[in-house]
C-alpha cells in the first residue's frame, strides 16, 4: 500500500528514526542480557544464541518492526566473545547494524565478579521514499529518492555480579560518528550516544520459586526512560513477570525452558500513554538456545595444581561447603615417574576450592569442571584408587527434601567422574541430608559448614 506523507511528517519520521530508535527496543532483555551490554559476553560460561522479533505499535502504519540475532560464549576462563545483528524498519527508513563484542572478567574473593566489554561494528541507514505520495511538492526526502549512508557503531559496558545481584552500565554509539545523506539542505545525521543501566536481584522465596526485581534506565541527553520489573521463575522451567515503562505503559512477559536447552518467551506491551488511543500494543517473541558443555582434558594432563593441607573445609560461593579428607599417602606412576604426595595434595585442594553448585540445585557450576577433571585424571592414572562421596545439607527445608538434595548432588559428582572415564564401580556414594551436622544450624556460618560434600580417596 502506498503511503501518503506530508513534508512535515517526513521530517518527523527522519528525526524519530535517527534519534529515538538508533538502538534496538526490546521487552525481553531480562532473558537476554547480552542485548543490553557487551560485558555480558561469556558471563554465564555457556554458549547462548537468541533470535527476537518485535512488532511495535500494532495498527499504526509504518510502526517499527525489529528483528535481531545475537550469540555469545566464553573463551577460556576470563574472556568472552559475542556477535549481534539487527534489522529495524521504521516507516520509510531501514536500519541495519552488525557488531562484534569482546569481554574480560575477573573474580575478587571468589564471590565478586567484574567484567568489561567492548563492541565495534557497522551501522547503515537507508531511506526509501519511492512508494510515497507527497501532497506537497518540493519535499527533499521524497524527491531525493532512495539514499544509503553508513557509520561506525561502537559500544562499551561494565558489569558487577555478587551472588544474585547484577549491576551493569553501558553506552552504545560511544564515538557518536556522523554520516551524511545526499538530500539537499539536510546536513545528515549523527549516531547519538545512548546510555543504559541495569540492576537486578535473584530472591529465592522457596525451594522452587525465585523472584527477580529489576530496574532499567535508558536515555540520550535530554531524554530518559525507566523500566520497573518483577519477574518470577518456577523450577527453572516456567518464568514470567510484569513491568512498567515510563511514558509507555505496562509490559507483561511469560516463557518456558525446555530441558534447560531451549527457551521461548513472549512479551506484550500495553500502551497507556501517548499513542494508547491509536495502537493495539507491541508484541515480541524470543527464541533462545543455551549450550553448556563440560570441558574434557587429556588423561595424562594433571598439571597446574595448587598446594593443599590434608584436610580442607571451604565455604562455596553460593551454597556449598566441601570437606576433603585424605586418608592415605598416594603415589602415582606416570611414564616412569612417581607422582609425589604433594602433587596429590595439590590436586585435592584445587578440586575442593572450586566445587560449586547452582543455588539450591544439583547442577555443578562450570567453574568447577577443570579441577574435577584433574581429579578424574588422577583416578584414571591410578586404576587401583577408589573414591567415596558423602552428601550433607543444613536443616533448612524438610528432611525429605534435604535427603533428596544431598543424594542428587553426590550423584551429580559421580556422573561427572564417570563421564570423564572413571568406572562407576570405583565410586561409592552416600547421602545423609541434615542428619549429620558438623556445626550449629542456628547460624548462617554453621549452616554453610553443614552444606557440604565429603570426598574420601583411598587405595
Amino acid at each position: 500500500m502506498k503511503k501518503i506523507i506530508f513534508t512535515s511528517l517526513a521530517l518527523i519520521a527522519v528525526t524519530f528514526a535517527v534519534e529515538a530508535q538508533q538502538t534496538r527496543q526490546t521487552n525481553l532483555y531480562q532473558y537476554n542480557n547480552y542485548s543490553l551490554n557487551p560485558a555480558y559476553a561469556g558471563f554465564s560460561g555457556c554458549t547462548e544464541i537468541n533470535f527476537s522479533h518485535l512488532n511495535q505499535w500494532v495498527n499504526i502504519d509504518g510502526a517499527p518492526v525489529t528483528n535481531y540475532f545475537n550469540a555469545n560464549t566464553r573463551l577460556g576462563k576470563a574472556f568472552g566473545i559475542g556477535a549481534d545483528v539487527m534489522i529495524d524498519k521504521i516507516g520509510m527508513s531501514n536500519h541495519f547494524s552488525s557488531t562484534l563484542g569482546l569481554s574480560y572478567g575477573i573474580r575478587i574473593a571468589k564471590e565478586h565478579q567484574i567484567r568489561a566489554g567492548l563492541g565495534a561494528g557497522f551501522y547503515q541507514l537507508r531511506f526509501d521514499p519511492t512508494t510515497a505520495i507527497a501532497l506537497q511538492s518540493g519535499d527533499v526526502i521524497v524527491d531525493g529518492g532512495a539514499q544509503t549512508s553508513n557509520a561506525l557503531n561502537t559500544e562499551f559496558g561494565v558489569l558487577y555480579a555478587f551472588r544474585g545481584l547484577q549491576f551493569s552500565v553501558s553506552s552504545q554509539q560511544v564515538l557518536e560518528t556522523r554520516s551524511k545523506l545526499n538530500y539537499p539542505g539536510l546536513e545528515g545525521y549523527t549516531l547519538k550516544r545512548h546510555y543504559k543501566a541495569y540492576l537486578s536481584y535473584d530472591l529465592p522465596v522457596s525451594k522452587r520459586v525465585t523472584l527477580k526485581p529489576s530496574f532499567l534506565y535508558k536515555g540520550i541527553p535530554g531524554e530518559n526512560q525507566f523500566d520497573f520489573n518483577l519477574d518470577a521463575n518456577y523450577n527453572d522451567m516456567f518464568f514470567g513477570g510484569v513491568g512498567f515503562r515510563t511514558e509507555v505503559g505496562i509490559i507483561g512477559r511469560a516463557g518456558i525452558n525446555i530441558r534447560k536447552l531451549v527457551s521461548i518467551a513472549y512479551a506484550y506491551e500495553v500502551p497507556m500513554m501517548n499513542i494508547a488511543g491509536h495502537s493495539a500494543g507491541s508484541h515480541e517473541i524470543l527464541l533462545g538456545i543455551k549450550l553448556c558443555k563440560s570441558p574434557k582434558k587429556n588423561v595424562d594432563d594433571i598439571a597446574a595444581i595448587e598446594p593443599i593441607h590434608d584436610t580442607v573445609t571451604v565455604v562455596e560461593t553460593v551454597i556449598d561447603t566441601m570437606v576433603v579428607e585424605k586418608l592415605d599417602t598416594v603415589y602415582l606412576e606416570k611414564e616412569g615417574q612417581t607422582v609425589t604426595n604433594e602433587e596429590v595434595k595439590r590436586a585435592m585442594k584445587t578440586a575442593a576450592e572450586t566445587l560449586e553448585f547452582e543455588f539450591d540445585k544439583a547442577i555443578i557450576r562450570e567453574s568447577s569442571y577443570e579441577d574435577l577433571d584433574a581429579l578424574s585424571n588422577l583416578l584414571l592414572v591410578r586404576s587401583d584408587l577408589k573414591v567415596k562421596l558423602e552428601g550433607h545439607t543444613d536443616n533448612q527445608g524438610t528432611e525429605e527434601y534435604n535427603m533428596k538434595l544431598s543424594r542428587s548432588r553426590v550423584e551429580a559428582i559421580k556422573r561427572y567422574l564417570i563421564m570423564n572415564g572413571v568406572e562407576g564401580s570405583r565410586i561409592q556414594t552416600a547421602h545423609y541430608g541434615e542428619s549429620k551436622p558438623i556445626a550449629s544450624n542456628d547460624t548462617e556460618e554453621g549452616r554453610a559448614k553443614n552444606r557440604r560434600v565429603v570426598i574420601e580417596i583411598q587405595e
